[in-house]
């Protein structure tokens, strides 16, 4: 028996997109930061990129939603068809881009080692060792075995996304049953386990991404999973909550918890808040999400994550060998700052679309024919 078509929620994808490119800037600024230049935005003004890290929440919640609103009937009827089917669904979005990113990071290390033995040594061996290469490829940088950042850092919240679907497997039947004390206590739980996270680090950040970054991504997950139940009722309804200003309020809102520099746990009912009113919004707003540029961005958005780490290390590697040795005294000033993320985002994008189209895609469709086969 055939399980029923699910309808797109087009406005949603473009925003993986942006969140996408966000972490981008995030990642080029506290590299920008660790090479002693001025940064993007100082902080003492704006912390809205410095507080981009928060981003990656913004994907676990929106992660929950989707995974709800695609599997939840399906996840009800708890055959093994049916969690083997969503399981190699889930395992095959995710991994053979994972593989393929992992051995470019495996090849840029070789080059490096080769070429220029005694500063990689120096200043790259400690991130690039045999043992947590493997620790990465197979999904485990989230279990509390490594505590630093190596090779590809981005890929813990993938690791920790995979985790997460599994546990899903009992979390979303459980929160799908639309039963409001439930929903309550759920969303209750998850925001005191950001507060728990908050509390492990002295300056009440949530920005754990290694022994507790699986726990962090559920959390996130299990409020992505109620946003989804507010935007199951509200379907197809008159409410506040398609309202084009309540779209650019919720907007605002989570701009302003990053600029400020407030709690970070504030931004995530604001998170939350904004993917509902995406969802729902059928004005300005959602005609300007689902322009092609946004569309496109979006669909690339899992390429975009998983490789510009790869590229902006290339960029370290340059300006440790070459930049910094022969400038000196410069300070890079706001000319050079936009024209290396200019050439960094040219890389990225056109790259991402190549190991989107002939990767991601290519890669997914022929493990979910092999396996139907």
């Amino acid at each position: 028996m055939k399980s029923k078509s699910v309808n797109y929620i087009s406005s949603l994808t473009p925003l993986r997109g942006l969140a996408a490119l966000l972490v981008v800037l995030f990642h080029y600024d506290i590299w920008l930061m660790l090479r002693g230049f001025p940064r993007l935005i100082n902080p003492n003004y704006s912390s809205i990129i410095s507080n981009g890290y928060l981003w990656v929440d913004f994907f676990f919640i929106l992660s929950g939603f989707v995974i709800c609103h695609v599997y939840g009937q399906r996840l009800e009827n708890q055959t093994k068809t049916v969690i083997k089917k969503y399981l190699w669904a889930r395992f095959t979005r995710l991994y053979p881009l994972h593989v393929f990113v992992m051995l470019l990071f495996l090849l840029q290390t070789i080059v490096l080692f080769w070429l220029y033995p005694v500063y990689a040594i120096e200043k790259w061996q400690w991130a690039r060792t045999v043992s947590d290469f493997f620790i990465h490829l197979f999904f485990l940088q989230t279990s509390g075995i490594i505590n630093s950042p190596v090779w590809n850092v981005g890929s813990w919240s993938i690791a920790a996304e995979w985790w997460t679907y599994i546990f899903a497997i009992g979390l979303i039947p459980l929160l799908n049953k639309g039963k409001n004390l439930i929903h309550i206590l759920a969303l209750i739980l998850a925001l005191l386990g950001f507060i728990f996270i908050a509390n492990q680090n002295p300056n009440l950040s949530i920005d754990e991404f290694y022994g507790l970054g699986t726990l962090r991504c559920i959390f996130g997950f299990t409020i992505g999973i109620n946003v989804y139940q507010a935007y199951s009722i509200l379907f197809n309804k008159v409410s506040i909550w398609s309202k084009d200003w309540l779209f650019y309020a919720m907007l605002l809102c989570s701009l302003s918890v990053l600029h400020f520099d407030f709690y970070d746990v504030i931004v995530i009912p604001f998170f939350g808040a904004f993917i509902l009113c995406a969802s729902l919004n059928k004005g300005l707003p959602s005609k300007i999400l689902n322009s092609k540029p946004l569309l496109f961005l979006g669909n690339i958005s899992y390429s975009v994550y998983l490789i510009h780490l790869f590229w902006i290390y290339l960029w370290l590697m340059w300006l440790d060998l070459y930049f910094i040795p022969s400038n000196p005294n410069i300070v890079p000033g706001i000319p050079y700052k936009i024209l290396w993320l200019s050439i960094l985002l040219v890389l990225i994008i056109s790259s991402s679309y190549l190991t989107y189209t002939y990767v991601e895609v290519s890669a997914q469709k022929k493990l979910r024919h092999w396996r139907k086969s």
